[in-house]
């Protein structure tokens, strides 16, 4: 390194840290490319010094060559560039010419010099090309120096004088090798980030893109259920009136198949409102019609739809309130959607003489209403599933009929939270569920 104790070392060197700054001030790629090829000379004043032109290139993998990447801005500079014959962002030294001093010094990171043109620019130009466009610039003496990042290289610098080497001090390679470092340096960092900057900005466009699909699809589905409900509404009905001697006594066998028609119109009916419920959700259309009740009411309502099926599958389900329970104000028929599939799903997970348990309770200002079975619980590697769009329970035990949209859950949340309520849980694999949700009290 030079003397420090030398007046025009110790000034340079601290034109090197001023330079440091500069160049490292920025992470734009291009800038900084550029502010590495003017820099040495304005603020090192190099210019002063003989040196006129600066090149940078950087290798290009998929090209296998050192491509030229930014140019110091100087009338000598302008020269070369105007008598060229091949434009300068164009040009680009392949590793495999092994003559070129600049692959030489990428491949053996060391620095090279040459008082023509020919040994720098030859290939992509001819010989003669070279030394037109350096007789242009008036340049006598050419040095090159790799650029190294952690032991790599991954470029060249290229400085080019209007004097010989000779008369190139030790001060001026010294701090030329610092500049290289510098200049390694910040070329990766500015890479880095525009890479980031890159897969940023391309994430965002998926990210549109995915917005778009997705407003797409809801508005698919939407249109889709709606167009679907009207005609299996019809067919439920005319099917009721079949089986219901409306049209004339039935065979048991006719009987029996119409009676799965209707169930099975039935789930599809329900598939479908809750396709429609999930639209409404996402796109924000849901609106609430808030009013007072109590919520043993709304469980006696509830039970009521399940009695039939709580007595063919052999289950019991409880009513345990409290008296004096406080009213609640919330919207009754969301309310009453909720709690519906919470009790559908303890059906649907509860054996034969299990017990499922419907109670409420006052905590500060929410009243909290669980749903608890006895059935099969949850597995720990199935309960992230839970609330979350199409959560579907593959790892625990079968439900006795059915598995379900894996709708129902996620639009009990985000009911109850439209409400400002919360929704948990806790289960025991082999022992039972409690599924539970809070309102605020009026």
């Amino acid at each position: 390194m030079p003397d420090t104790q030398d007046p025009v070392a110790k000034n340079t060197v601290q034109a090197l840290w001023k330079i440091t700054k500069v160049v490292l001030d920025t992470l734009d790629f291009s800038e900084v490319t550029q502010k590495i090829c003017d820099s040495l000379l304005d603020e090192l004043g190099y210019l002063n010094l003989g040196y006129r032109i600066i090149v940078l290139s950087l290798y290009d993998p998929e090209k296998n060559g050192l491509q030229r990447i930014s140019l110091s801005q100087t009338p000598e500079a302008e020269a070369a560039v105007s008598a060229s014959t091949i434009p300068f962002h164009d040009i680009l030294i392949p590793l495999s010419a092994t003559e070129n001093i600049c692959v030489k010094a990428y491949l053996d990171q060391k620095p090279y010099t040459s008082t023509n043109w020919q040994d720098i620019l030859s290939p992509p130009l001819t010989p003669e090309a070279a030394r037109t466009n350096q007789t242009a610039a008036g340049i006598k003496t050419s040095m090159v120096y790799p650029v190294i990042v952690k032991g790599k290289s991954v470029g060249t610098v290229i400085l080019s004088m209007v004097k010989d080497y000779s008369e190139v001090s030790a001060t001026e390679i010294d701090l030329i090798r610092g500049f290289t470092e510098i200049v390694g340096i910040s070329v990766q960092n500015a890479k880095l980030y525009s890479d980031l900057e890159k897969t940023k900005n391309s994430l965002d466009a998926a990210n549109e893109q995915l917005k778009l699909l997705d407003k797409v699809k809801d508005e698919f589905i939407s249109v889709t259920s709606h167009e679907l409900r009207a005609p299996m509404t019809a067919i439920k009905s005319y099917t009721w009136l079949v089986t219901n001697d409306k049209a004339g006594p039935l065979e048991p066998k006719a009987r029996e198949y119409l009676n799965k028609v209707y169930l099975s119109t039935e789930r599809l009916i329900h598939l479908v409102n809750e396709m429609l419920d999930v639209s409404r959700i996402e796109s924000g259309r849901i609106q609430l019609h808030p009013e007072d009740f109590t919520m043993e009411k709304l469980a006696e309502d509830v039970k009521d739809e399940f009695t039939a099926k709580i007595a063919e599958q052999n289950l019991s389900l409880e009513l345990q309130f409290p008296q004096e329970l406080p009213t609640v104000n919330a919207d009754r028929e969301k309310m009453h959607q909720v709690l519906e599939n919470l009790v559908s799903n303890a059906i649907k997970f509860t054996p034969p003489g299990g017990k499922i348990t419907l109670t409420s309770r006052v905590n500060g200002n929410f009243l909290e209403t669980s749903v608890i079975d006895t059935g099969n619980g949850i597995a720990p590697e199935d309960q992230q599933k839970l609330f979350i769009k199409f959560g579907r329970l593959e790892n625990s035990l079968i439900a006795r009929t059915g598995t379900g949209s894996g709708l129902g859950l996620f639009i009990c949340k985000q009911y109850v939270e439209l409400h400002r309520g919360k929704v948990w849980f806790t289960s025991t694999l082999g022992q039972g569920s409690d599924f539970t949700f809070s309102l605020h009290l009026s």
